[in-house]
């Protein structure tokens, strides 16, 4: 993410994608090519945190802090999703035979160590999805219980109505949050777990049934290597 446009939220609050306040953005880590490494957040009460880029969430001209769970569930669903293209890929270049199949065999092997490494990441964010839906279990059975004890305080006359009413709205829009990122958390779960299940389809005619099909001059094919 650019430098230039995260600079003007210093001094602003950032939230994260649900609406909830995280904190004061007051800082901002970037490198020489002005790519932010990560931002500085103060939280309240003397308390600052560092929040890395990948993280951070630019929507339109707003951004956001996602949650780690967030992060980590977007980040390897988009790299395991081209890992499994790559694969595919390098698959149907072996059976086309048109292709150095040492070369090919080398890239393979090195996306499928990636693969590896990506699916521990998916069940690492699988978890922290579940910890995190556990949690907010949790949350909305507190919110129902001080919601409850509200009302009957209420209803005894201890507290009057304006009181009642800031409070009850305040638990009812925490609760409104809490059932908008539980839905979130459902979603990328079914995401993470139909990857799992279902990788991404090859295409009725491949890419390499194209280029073979098409007469070229002759020329050396090059495969990065490079992730």
């Amino acid at each position: 993410m650019d430098a230039s446009f995260v600079e003007r939220f210093v001094g602003e609050e950032v939230k994260d994608p649900f609406g909830r306040v995280i904190g004061t953005l007051v800082s901002i880590y970037s490198d020489v090519d002005g790519n932010v490494e990560g931002v500085e957040v103060a939280l309240g009460g003397n308390t600052f945190t560092t929040v890395p880029a990948y993280r951070l969430l630019k929507d339109g001209d707003k951004i956001y802090v996602m949650p780690e769970w967030m992060a980590e569930a977007r980040d390897v669903y988009m790299k395991l999703e081209r890992a499994m293209k790559r694969i595919k890929a390098l698959e149907m270049m072996t059976r086309s035979g048109d292709f150095n199949a040492d070369i090919v065999s080398q890239a393979k092997k090195k996306v499928e160590q990636q693969m590896s490494k990506l699916k521990e990441r998916l069940t690492t964010a699988r978890k922290m999805i579940k910890e995190r839906l556990n949690e907010l279990e949790d949350q909305t059975l507190q919110m129902e219980k001080a919601l409850v004890n509200l009302q009957m305080s209420y209803f005894a006359g201890e507290i009057d109505e304006r009181r009642y009413k800031q409070a009850a709205s305040s638990i009812r829009h925490q609760k409104d949050i809490a059932m908008e990122e539980k839905k979130a958390l459902k979603e990328w779960l079914d995401k993470l777990e139909r990857l799992e299940r279902e990788p991404p389809k090859e295409e009725e005619e491949s890419p390499v049934q194209s280029m073979t099909s098409v007469t070229t001059t002759t020329s050396p094919v090059v495969i990065d290597l490079s992730d």
